[in-house]
């Protein structure tokens, strides 16, 4: 949604052709629209454009006053509330976001904890297989290093 078009504000209606608001505004020389199907979108506007709204009221025919005052409603709660682009209103949803992100943010610390741990346990593993392979390999090294005792063998004639 165009932002900051109180500067140039002409005025503002509600077609009953297209049935949507149409915001007219100056910039420079030239003359420019805003079209806003849905009421909604003008909780997206500035602070100082919802004020310029409010202060100039939409113009209808008679028998469109039904809808365009949905618009006009829209911004006189806007302007009440000080909903706007420029503001962060609470809500419980905003509460939620919180909890499930920290649900989320735990969640990931503990499996990264867990991965942690279990590479540590994995590391440690491998590291008392190669000190068990290398015991073995001493005492291998060890055995062969010894000089064999001599026998004397003794044979009887025949």
């Amino acid at each position: 949604m165009k932002q900051n078009f109180h500067e140039g504000f002409i005025c503002w209606v509600y077609s009953c052709i297209t049935t949507e608001a149409i915001i007219e505004f100056r910039v420079g020389n030239e003359i420019r629209n805003i079209h806003v199907y849905d009421p909604m979108w003008l909780v997206n506007c500035s602070a100082k454009d919802i004020e310029c709204l409010f202060v100039n009221k939409i113009g209808y025919r008679a028998e469109d006053r039904d809808q365009a005052l949905q618009f006009q409603k829209v911004v006189t709660i806007c302007f009440q509330k000080n909903i706007n682009s420029e503001t962060m209103w609470l809500t419980r949803w905003r509460e939620i976001e919180k909890e499930e992100a920290l649900k989320a943010k735990k969640k990931r610390e503990e499996q990264e904890e867990k991965d942690r741990i279990s590479r540590f346990t994995c590391v440690q593993r491998l590291t008392e297989e190669e000190k068990r392979v290398v015991e073995e390999n001493e005492k291998l090294r060890k055995l062969l290093l010894k000089k064999p005792k001599r026998i004397e063998e003794k044979f009887k004639s025949l």
